[in-house]
């Protein structure tokens, strides 16, 4: 009778922990928590080292990055985010800045010097000027602003002729972004600051590092590689909000893509990483007294 009863005990234990972990390899990870629900993540591009801007041509949602293969050869390449499809760009290597036109297609990228318009349309590439300087960093709002390495100030770029945006002249530009009120943000020795539109001086915003990134609805986000935190700004406060964090690694450039996913670089394990909500419920706490490191607690749904 005993051994009748441990062996029913025993079957419901092991159909008990079957079901438990059916169930934990179903749950997904929460590799990111944003807006209060979990994002996994997947490998865009693995096995090479990354750098310069991310951007993405959001019409066709596509992609583009520079990198180095095995052997330190440099390539800019693109990848189809909705095919799952990778392309080499043709005649073109080591390039840093990359912004596209949302309108045309055309995609915007700086070499070693001068900057290059790439159609992808036709897979043609040419060099639109600027042969004599290093050009660190491109956007693209109606018309291309670029910043030079280690060079002081903002400039327009239309017509083959550069136009100094005069307020930003005295400042080191490590990091800019034009938001959709034409608000420019940018980064100078490790302070962000604001350009208003249509006014004659820039204002201290924040004395943080963030990287700066502009989603599909043109609004500013700022990322904190050393906490792992996502802010974006709250245009009705004018004043910052977390939106979440990361769970690992460390997140540095950002882009969203069609559908206001996020895409970013993690120079920890040198890997371009793709975030997709998988609806999970998580919240965003701080662990690590002075660390200000980030955590996030997955809560399944009921």
């Amino acid at each position: 009778m005993l051994d009748r009863k441990f062996k029913t005990k025993m079957k419901i234990i092991i159909l008990l922990s079957a079901i438990t972990g059916a169930l934990s390899a179903r749950r997904p990870r929460c590799h990111a928590c944003l807006d209060g629900l979990c994002h996994s993540r997947s490998s865009v591009f693995n096995a090479h080292k990354f750098s310069g801007q991310l951007s993405v041509d959001r019409k066709a949602n596509i992609l583009y990055f520079h990198y180095q293969d095995n052997h330190t050869m440099d390539h800019t390449g693109a990848f189809d985010l909705n095919d799952i499809k990778f392309k080499a760009i043709p005649k073109i290597g080591f390039t840093f800045g990359h912004a596209v036109d949302q309108t045309s297609r055309d995609v915007y990228m700086s070499g070693t010097v001068g900057i290059f318009k790439y159609n992808p349309t036709t897979n043609a590439i040419k060099s639109i000027g600027l042969s004599d300087k290093t050009v660190w960093h491109l956007q693209y709002k109606n018309k291309l602003y670029y910043s030079e390495f280690k060079k002081k100030g903002v400039y327009i770029y239309e017509n083959k002729k550069s136009k100094l945006i005069a307020p930003l002249s005295n400042y080191n530009i490590d990091d800019f972004v034009i938001d959709k009120r034409n608000d420019i943000y940018f980064m100078s020795d490790s302070i962000i600051y604001r350009l208003k539109n249509g006014t004659k001086n820039a204002e201290f915003f924040i004395d943080e590092i963030f990287s700066l990134a502009i989603d599909k609805k043109g609004e500013v986000n700022f990322i904190q590689s050393a906490s792992r935190g996502v802010y974006k700004l709250d245009y009705s406060k004018d004043s910052l909000m977390e939106v979440g964090a990361f769970g690992r690694g460390s997140p540095f450039r950002v882009v969203f893509d069609a559908d206001n996913n996020m895409i970013y670089h993690d120079i920890d394990d040198e890997k371009l990483y793709y975030l997709t909500p998988n609806y999970s419920l998580c919240s965003v706490s701080t662990k690590g007294k002075g660390k200000h490191t980030k955590k996030f607690v997955a809560m399944t749904k009921d």
